[in-house]
């Protein structure tokens, strides 16, 4: 079930997945640790503090494309002036966005423009620059958190990116799987695309079901890593905003 808040009759839905250890990685990329570093007891017993305080704090081991990320330019693109995460404009973050779903899309095919175009008329949607454009065909559901939820997914063709980054000019594609590109790719048409246009994708997200049809300001900041190639983020659709 979504996370869901309401403040000042916004609708707030968290489109984040869990940090954990144990959680599935991308096939190359390092697991995900976490372990504890002080407790309470230890704290409290420590002779630190005068008084009742105590603490707890624990230690994360995580990939800059772990869990719910987003890419920076530089991830994709090897140019010594591609932007880092940390140099990225917050309009890559922080902009209007929308749900789509796909119905009846298969494991390891391909999403085309057609397709594209078949659901934005479904919603009434028209692709504006600057966008954020989230979709799902089911993937996160379906998958998660058995192993085949990063060996096993649909992906865009080219021709999908080229047309919504570069004819309608969305800065940030999102999705529930772990790639706009099929599994196993031999190419990454999608993130070559990316490369080329300076554009970015938010991989890894879950509970888009509970926005699609919906037009909402979409929040996804990531963590300020210098120099990092991309970065867990807290994504947020606001509704009514």
């Amino acid at each position: 079930m979504a996370q869901k808040t309401n403040y000042k009759n916004h609708e707030v839905v968290d489109l984040t997945q869990e940090i954990y250890q144990g959680q599935p990685v991308f096939v190359g990329h390092p697991d995900t640790w976490r372990w504890t570093n002080m407790t309470h007891e230890v704290s409290a017993a420590s002779g630190r503090f005068k008084s009742e305080m105590s603490y707890y704090c624990g230690i994360l081991q995580v990939c800059e494309h772990g869990p719910t990320h987003v890419d920076s330019i530089s991830h994709l693109d090897p140019s010594p002036d591609a932007p880092n995460i940390d140099e990225m404009g917050m309009e890559f973050f922080y902009s209007r966005g929308f749900a789509i779903d796909f119905e009846n899309i298969e494991d390891n095919s391909y999403i085309d423009v057609d397709d594209i175009k078949r659901r934005l008329d479904h919603y009434n949607f028209e692709i504006k620059p600057g966008d954020t454009v989230c979709y799902t065909y089911g993937h996160y559901k379906r998958h998660f958190p058995n192993p085949s939820y990063t060996t096993h997914y649909a992906g865009w063709t080219q021709a999908a990116a080229e047309y919504v980054y570069g004819e309608c000019g969305a800065l940030n594609v999102a999705t529930d799987a772990p790639s706009m590109d099929m599994a196993h790719s031999p190419s990454y048409p999608c993130h070559l695309v990316c490369r080329e246009l300076g554009r970015t994708n938010t991989e890894n997200l879950r509970n888009i079901e509970e926005v699609v049809g919906k037009e909402f300001l979409y929040i996804g900041m990531p963590l300020l890593i210098r120099g990092g190639s991309g970065s867990p983020c807290r994504v947020v659709a606001v509704l009514n905003a």
